[in-house]
Formats: structure tokens, C-alpha cells, sequence
């Protein structure tokens, strides 16, 4: 059977995340905890499918589910939904997805099959660019990142020459200041309030301080369960999703942020163990995505909810609310497990 060669990591940690966001739904939000209970459900199957197929499977279709991903993201702009100033989402009878969440699956899966054929061209440069173009004047700044973060590390781990860093590198130095003029105005201000959070305390700010107020209102061991003042009484926004950390914080303190601080770690090591551990070009270089995809949502979500990063909106993995993000992460997570269960084969 191939689940007695599974990775156990790979299936508790993830649980246990899962759980924690479940618990701190509950708390904050608990009619929003039972349609993050049916996604659980449904991730769990998904997870169940993708590891029960052999990773190669879903390599020989990762073409077409790029460019799959691709058509989504320009219908979005034709009739998608547009919560919070952003058009993410395609409403599909009574449910929504983010096409640009499952973009983190099929670029993933592409480049590493791209680079593991050495068949990297213009023409996938091309194709990359779109798709990233695409996600970031939906705006979602925060994906972007990731899948910025994601593709330039598959790309160093997979032998690029290093000079086209460097490039890259000049020209962002060089392009920076007309870049600037394409953010949103909420966006700037996101920035230029994350070197200064009482710029704008009432606005622009107002996230950012309210976030660390509960996250320092937890002390050592937090308010409990179903006592957190900011998210309770509507201080915190979004508390569910973006602020889902500072939430948490507050009602299980210090302790508790420790905890799920070090689970997360323990996911990211293990999944780095398996891109170390891997032999072939295409296990590596899918598992180093993985691995980014999770540590830059990760580290950029913690990161902002502690006011060292600029808010950007970007989900907290397995625990914030959400479908499309959830059902993500145990796509990739249901990949790594697949090659880990048939590196040997």
C-alpha cells in the first residue's frame, strides 16, 4: 500500500494547522468555521487523489493546466467578482474560487517540467510573465510575491545562469521608480504606512496597529478561547483571513504563537528534507517550489500581522479562511507526498 511508505509529517503537520484555523474560526467567526469545515472535507479528498496518483501523472498535464490557468485569470477580467477593490474571483454557482491561488500549482508544475526538459526559452519567459502580469493588476500583491519568490528560486535551483540575476536585479534598481506609479493608491500607502504605521492611523495604518495591538494584548498565555476583544468587538479587520495570526495570538498569547510558529517550521523543514533528499531534476525542482510557495505565504502573513512586513493581503496557509487557498495548499502538499511515496520507483 502506498501510504505505509508516506511521508507522516506531511500528513500531521498539516492537520494540525488546519485544526488550529479551525479552532480560531470558531472562536472569531463560527459560521464561517462550517464552510472552512466542508473545505477541510474536500481538501482532504483532493489530497487523498493527488497522492494516490503517481506525481508523473500530473507532470505529463502540466502544459495544459498552465495555460489552463492562464484562460481563467482573463476571464476573471471579463466577469469576475470584485470584493475589497480587487477582481480575484469567479463566482461559479453558489461558490467562488481565485483563479490566481491555483496559478501557484501550475506555474510550479510547469517550470520545474520546463527546466527538468531544459527547454527554457523566451518564449516560457513569455508565458510566465503573462501569467504573473495577469495575477498582479487583478491587484493581488501578495500572490504576486509568492509566485516572484517561487519562480526565481526554481529557477536558481535549476542551473540558470546567475548573470540573468544580476540583470534582473539592474533592472529592477532601474525600473523601480516606474513601477511605483503602477501600484494602487492603497497599495502605496501600505508601503510608505509600513515605515511609518502612524501616518495614517485611522486609515491606511489602522490594520497594522490594530494587529499588534492583539497581538501583544495576548501576553504570555493569551485572553482563552472566545475572549479576544479586537477580533470580537470588530477592531481587527479581516481577523479571518489576512489577520487570522493576530487573532489567534490574542486568545492563545505568546505560547500558543510559538506553537504554531514552530509547527509551521516543521512543515517547511520537512518539505525542504524531501527537495534535498530527491534525486531527480523534476522531484527536486517541484518540491523547492513547494517549499517557497509555503515559506514566502508564511513569513509574508506572519510578517505583516507582527507590523515587520507591509500588509499585502496574502492568506496564513491551511488556517485562514478560504477555499481556493486551502484546497491550494493541499494540492501542493498531496504533490510533495506523491514524490516522496515514488522517489524510489
Amino acid at each position: 500500500m502506498i501510504w505505509k511508505k508516506a511521508n507522516p509529517l506531511l500528513i500531521v503537520l498539516p492537520l494540525i494547522l488546519s485544526s488550529l484555523g479551525l479552532v480560531t474560526l470558531l472562536s472569531t467567526s463560527p459560521e464561517l468555521a462550517k464552510d472552512q469545515a466542508v473545505f477541510f472535507l474536500i481538501g482532504c479528498l483532493l489530497y487523498f487523489l493527488v497522492v494516490s496518483t503517481d506525481y508523473r501523472v500530473w507532470r505529463h498535464f502540466s502544459s495544459p493546466v498552465f495555460f489552463g490557468s492562464i484562460i481563467l485569470l482573463l476571464i476573471v477580467f471579463v466577469a469576475g467578482k470584485t470584493i475589497f477593490g480587487s477582481t480575484r474571483w469567479l463566482q461559479i454557482g453558489g461558490f467562488s474560487i481565485q483563479p490566481s491561488e491555483f496559478v501557484k500549482v501550475s506555474l510550479v508544475l510547469f517550470l520545474s517540467d520546463i527546466l527538468a526538459k531544459n527547454k527554457l526559452s523566451i518564449k516560457i519567459f513569455v508565458y510566465i510573465f503573462i501569467a504573473f502580469a495577469l495575477v498582479f493588476i487583478q491587484p493581488d500583491l501578495g500572490t504576486s510575491v509568492v509566485l516572484l519568490v517561487a519562480v526565481t528560486g526554481i529557477l536558481w535551483i535549476g542551473g540558470l545562469n546567475k548573470v540573468y540575476f544580476l540583470a534582473a536585479a539592474a533592472l529592477f534598481g532601474i525600473f523601480s521608480s516606474p513601477a511605483w506609479n503602477f501600484l494602487k493608491p492603497y497599495q502605496k500607502e501600505r508601503i510608505l504606512v509600513f515605515l511609518n504605521p502612524r501616518l495614517d492611523t485611522l486609515g491606511a495604518g489602522y490594520n497594522v496597529i490594530q494587529s499588534t495591538i492583539a497581538v501583544g494584548s495576548g501576553g504570555m498565555w493569551g485572553k482563552g478561547f472566545g475572549q479576544g476583544t479586537q477580533s470580537h468587538l470588530q477592531f481587527l479587520p479581516v481577523y479571518w483571513t489576512d489577520f487570522i495570526f493576530a487573532a489567534f495570538a490574542e486568545e492563545w498569547g505568546f505560547v500558543g504563537s510559538v506553537a504554531i510558529i514552530a509547527t509551521y517550521i516543521a512543515l517547511l523543514l520537512a518539505l525542504l528534507y524531501s527537495s534535498i533528499k530527491i534525486k531527480d531534476s523534476f522531484s527536486a525542482l517541484l518540491t523547492t517550489g513547494v517549499f517557497l510557495v509555503f515559506f514566502s505565504q508564511f513569513a509574508v502573513n506572519v510578517g505583516m500581522n507582527l507590523g515587520m512586513l507591509p500588509v499585502t493581503g496574502i492568506p496564513l496557509p491551511l488556517v485562514s479562511y478560504g477555499g481556493s487557498s486551502f484546497l491550494v495548499s493541499m494540492i501542493l502538499l498531496g504533490l510533495v507526498q506523491s514524490v516522496w511515496i515514488n522517489r524510489s520507483n
